[in-house]
């Protein structure tokens, strides 16, 4: 699938679209991924009657980079600019992992403004972050060592980020071998400055329960990022009616 390019004065921003539809689907990938792990999904959306686009978050992708001192705002930013500027109105937003996060901000910040949610195993705090991950938030969180991290994942090779699929570090494994090695190139390809997400990322529990835009949540039993049992608790925080949960 054909992708494009918008410039916005000093950025653009990358994203695939298909689909002629009267109601538009955006779909924001998570972290360390890009579009390309999306792209399948499009056809099916346009052919299903919608218009339907995949973005590349802020150095992810082909997006540009990131700052070094970057904030959650600047990903808002980028998004508001690109949407504003293809005039998309009351999209229909689907988010999955760190994409939940944004989809569930820009509907706390931006009540009325979207048709629907869909959250695929979505962060909507730091608190679902595992052991290890919680450690790493710890440490990330100290600008020496945040450059250590970043230094690191600049010069990790794609084949380790490939193995730790094998090694079961990842929610991927077991995926096809295609959305795999898509995921290594995602990793590597990424501006390292993305590993201060895991720092920043904030806690939306205490405001979930104003989340006014009708949502639907998704998830596996085998995530290894963030605890599946959380996506049980985003379930009764968005007050989802009963007859709905299944």
């Amino acid at each position: 699938m054909e992708t494009q390019a918008l410039y916005l004065d000093d950025t653009y921003v990358h994203y695939a679209r298909a689909g002629d539809g009267e109601q538009t689907v955006i779909i924001l990938h998570g972290w360390a991924a890009s579009l390309k792990q999306w792209e399948w999904f499009l056809p099916i959306l346009a052919n299903a009657g919608y218009t339907a686009y995949a973005v590349d978050l802020l150095g992810h992708g082909e997006a540009p980079p990131l700052s070094q001192n970057h904030t959650i705002q600047d990903y808002f930013d980028y998004m508001r600019r690109w949407t504003e500027a293809m005039e998309i109105r009351q999209p229909i937003l689907i988010g999955h992992s760190m994409g939940g996060y944004l989809s569930l901000q820009y509907a706390l910040d931006n009540p009325g403004a979207m048709r629907g949610l869909v959250l695929v195993d979505p962060l909507y705090s730091y608190h679902q972050f595992d052991k290890y991950h919680q450690h790493a938030r710890r440490l990330l969180g100290k600008p020496e060592m945040l450059k250590v991290g970043e230094f690191v994942f600049r010069l990790a090779p794609a084949w380790l980020f490939a193995a730790g699929q094998k090694w079961g570090l990842s929610d991927v494994n077991g995926a096809p071998v295609p959305l795999r090695q898509q995921v290594a190139l995602d990793h590597k390809r990424a501006d390292p400055h993305i590993i201060q997400i895991i720092a920043i990322i904030g806690d939306l529990r205490p405001r979930l329960a104003q989340v006014s835009a009708p949502a639907l949540v998704t998830w596996g039993g085998k995530d290894r990022l963030l605890s599946p049992a959380s996506f049980e608790v985003l379930v009764d925080r968005l007050h989802i009616p009963p007859e709905l949960k299944r």
